[in-house]
């Protein structure tokens, strides 16, 4: 009888469950969903660990506002080699050599000479460089036989060939273009054209970066009010460069930027551990 049982037991456990009496249907619990956890900032500033970030004015005044933070934090994103000159432009990024008329502009340095991102890619290997730039590219009026945006995605390219070149293991990012305030002025140039410009430039390099190998840093939309425009609150200057404030949310942009690569597993925390190449306190 007890063998009876078992083997009745036994078919019922091999039944599918439709078979089974109505009311003892076996329950199917769904697997839970796997979450990723979100990562400690000190944790997800190591992403930037061995970075090089390029640019002008705004990336700049990025490296004072870290500077200021290392009071407060020595670790505060401590390893980024800073390379901003006021001015900086997408076109010197595309320089493999700077054309001596052109050695009065403003040029990234090295020991203090003036040296192209080229030349410097070269040199430090760095595994990630990012760049802010193109500012004053926006607001140059355009040539009868090449439009603002042609002219700075040729940049674009250009830089990017350069830095494959020079150091074929980096990997190479763009920000997006700053907003400025409704009251931006400068020469000809108003706050919906500069918008408009560089709305475009944005477009342009997030449609070309699988085919040139690169990734758009969205940086920008977290400092837009409705109408795309940097609010006052997050200006230094009434016009386009950010205060503490509005660096506190660029900052806070990043850590989400590396917090997505590695929700996305594209990088992995402690992989950069030995890239140390910010400056000292």
């Amino acid at each position: 009888m007890k063998k009876l049982a078992v083997l009745l037991l036994a078919a019922a456990l091999l039944l599918p469950a439709a078979a089974l009496p109505e009311g003892n249907a076996a329950e199917v619990i769904p697997a839970a969903e796997e979450t990723v956890a979100k990562l400690p900032d000190a944790t997800l500033m190591t992403f930037f660990d061995g970075t090089m970030f390029v640019g002008d004015s705004q990336v700049a005044k990025f490296r004072n506002f870290v500077k200021k933070k290392w009071k407060e934090d020595p670790e505060y994103f401590r390893n980024i080699d800073f390379r901003a000159e006021n001015s900086y432009k997408f076109r010197f990024a595309a320089y493999k050599t700077i054309p001596s008329g052109e050695l009065k502009y403003a040029h990234i340095t090295d020991g203090g000479k003036k040296v192209t991102l080229y030349a410097l890619a070269r040199k430090k290997k760095p595994k990630r460089i990012f760049i802010l730039a193109g500012i004053n590219d926006a607001l140059t009026t355009d040539r009868k036989e090449e439009n603002g945006v042609d002219r700075a995605m040729r940049y674009v390219r250009g830089a990017t060939e350069l830095i494959r070149e020079a150091s074929p293991e980096t990997a190479v990012y763009f920000i997006t273009q700053m907003p400025v305030t409704k009251s931006y002025t400068q020469g000809s140039n108003r706050f919906k054209a500069v918008t408009e410009r560089w709305n475009a430039i944005n477009e342009a390099i997030a449609a070309e970066s699988g085919e040139l190998g690169i990734t758009l840093v969205d940086l920008a939309s977290g400092l837009k009010d409705e109408d795309g425009a940097l609010p006052s609150e997050y200006c230094a200057d009434g016009l386009c460069h950010l205060n503490d404030a509005g660096y506190e949310i660029f900052a806070r942009e990043l850590l989400d930027f590396a917090q997505a690569e590695y929700e996305a597993s594209r990088w992995i925390p402690g992989a950069d551990a030995d890239d140390t190449t910010g400056e000292e306190p």
